[in-house]
């Protein structure tokens, strides 16, 4: 979303993800790019505040009343990069002319040292049974949609029957 002056602002991505809450982390599971990521609670505020109508100062502010200790707007820098790196923002965000990347180790170099953690955006990697090449069931394989995520899959069918789980006809999956 852009305001009137032209200033792009940052909207959160909530299509086609997953989110789970956990004690001190969001999990969020990207349906589109079969990716997981870990948001710590300060890059789980800053994205929950993302609505298109904030700009930095205003994340800054929201941040700082909920966390009750100030946040430079560098934090809000940092988890806002981390969050695009992720896809986890609906389109590339405009920093402004001049304001270099910032890392965590830029911050804590220039003293930027604060009550609250500063953001972290993780990937969680693991394989998709196909990947381990675990071997399924023909039931397990026609009862899958190439609409669904990770489609057929490509797993080895087990015997009796042979192959993998492909593409059937339409909609469906099949073992050959």
């Amino acid at each position: 979303m852009k305001r009137s002056n032209g200033k792009d602002l940052p909207k959160a991505r909530e299509k086609d993800l997953v989110t789970r809450q956990i004690p001190g982390e969001l999990l969020v599971y990207d349906l589109k790019r079969h990716k997981a990521f870990c948001l710590n609670e300060t890059a789980a505020a800053v994205w929950k505040s993302c609505n298109g109508r904030r700009d930095v100062a205003e994340l800054a502010r929201l941040l700082a009343d909920d966390r009750q200790s100030p946040v430079d707007e560098k934090v809000i820098w940092l988890a806002l990069d981390q969050l695009e790196k992720s896809n986890l923002l609906r389109q590339k965000f405009s920093r402004p002319v001049g304001l270099p990347q910032i890392s965590r180790r830029d911050l804590i170099r220039i003293g930027v040292v604060t009550a609250i953690t500063l953001p972290l955006v993780t990937t969680i990697t693991a394989p998709t049974a196909a990947q381990t090449g675990t071997p399924i069931s023909d039931a397990i394989c026609t009862g899958r949609h190439q609409s669904d995520p990770g489609g057929c899959g490509g797993n080895p069918c087990s015997a009796p029957a042979v192959g993998k789980c492909i593409n059937g006809p339409g909609n469906t999956c099949k073992c050959g």
